[in-house]
């Protein structure tokens, strides 16, 4: 079983040609909406990619709240059509979160209202893991309360789960929270803030890695787009992981997909190493670029193998 803790938006995603400067108004070329939230994304990667091996959705439980409003509905709707089970998401009364999401050319650029998110408490966390197992994964971002993430991941190492960390937007975050990580998956930005080291070459890229391992995290990707990823385990081998050559359409959610891809396939797929499972999980993302949209852009298992996995 894989837990989620986290955050459930609507994206409203904006096409523009050109990102407005202060005090400029520019006119959309589309508009358009749809489920989104770091942890509702990284859901539906669990769900879409482990779903069509042997015509049984996995095992994905959601930890998180939505409003009681229409958003709420559509969304708890779309994550079950995914095949994410929502028993432990809670209806509340705060608007449902929301995320503007602006797109010109292969830019970017996301503004978060949460909503609903900020409300998550420490008893659903204990109503969500009350069976869990060591044979479990709890994976965890940063769209909700720090301190629900903290005792999260605390009460899921107490049982021994697996935990996976993916600090996304980054934050100072205290000492012990990283001794209750099994593996951090943040990107360039997320590592400066966190390591304050830039990634931007190899020497670099094992600095950060190494200083990951001494906050107490065993497992570290530190994913760089167009490059790849940088990729260390329990043993501190390091390897690098080359990015898969792709058309870029659209890159929201690419990096939701990767830690999904990830959670999905180390430990809970036997057949993969940690180093294949963050092999798949950049190929996974390679394909969802590809593609406009967040959840939506997400490709299955055998999208994924189909294109990428033969070498694998």
């Amino acid at each position: 079983m894989i837990y989620v803790l986290g955050s459930i938006n609507k994206d409203i995603s904006v096409e523009v040609e050109q990102l407005p400067k202060k005090g400029e108004t520019v006119i959309a070329d589309s508009c358009e909406s749809g489920l989104g939230g770091k942890g509702a994304n990284q859901a539906v990667a669990i769900a879409r990619l482990g779903g069509d091996r042997s015509g049984r959705k996995p095992a994905v439980k959601f930890i998180g709240h939505v409003g009681k409003d229409l958003a709420g509905e559509e969304l708890l709707q779309k994550l079950a059509e995914f095949g994410v089970d929502t028993e432990f998401v809670s209806k509340v009364n705060r608007p449902t979160g929301t995320a503007i999401v602006t797109i010109s050319g292969k830019d970017n650029r996301i503004m978060v209202y949460s909503g609903a998110n900020s409300g998550i408490t420490k008893s659903d966390v204990d109503e969500a893991l009350n069976y869990a197992t060591e044979n479990d994964t709890l994976l965890c971002q940063l769209e909700v309360p720090l301190y629900i993430v903290a005792y999260a991941l605390r009460k899921a190492r107490s049982i021994g789960m697996t935990t996976i960390l993916n600090p996304a937007p980054a934050k100072t975050l205290p000492d012990d929270l990283y001794y209750n990580v099994d593996i951090i998956v943040p990107n360039e930005t997320e590592t400066k803030i966190l390591t304050g080291i830039n990634p931007t070459d190899s020497a670099s890229q094992n600095a950060a890695i190494e200083k990951f391992h001494a906050f107490g995290v065993p497992y570290v990707v530190i994913t760089l787009g167009a490059r790849g990823a940088a990729i260390s385990d329990g043993a501190r081998l390091a390897a690098h992981i080359p990015a898969c050559k792709t058309s870029v359409v659209d890159t929201t959610g690419a990096g939701d997909t990767f830690v999904g891809a990830l959670a999905l396939t180390y430990p809970h797929i036997g057949m993969y190493s940690f180093k294949e499972a963050c092999t798949f999980a950049t190929r996974a993302a390679a394909l969802s670029v590809s593609r406009r949209g967040a959840s939506e852009s997400i490709p299955t298992f055998d999208e994924v193998c189909k294109f990428y996995c033969k070498d694998i």
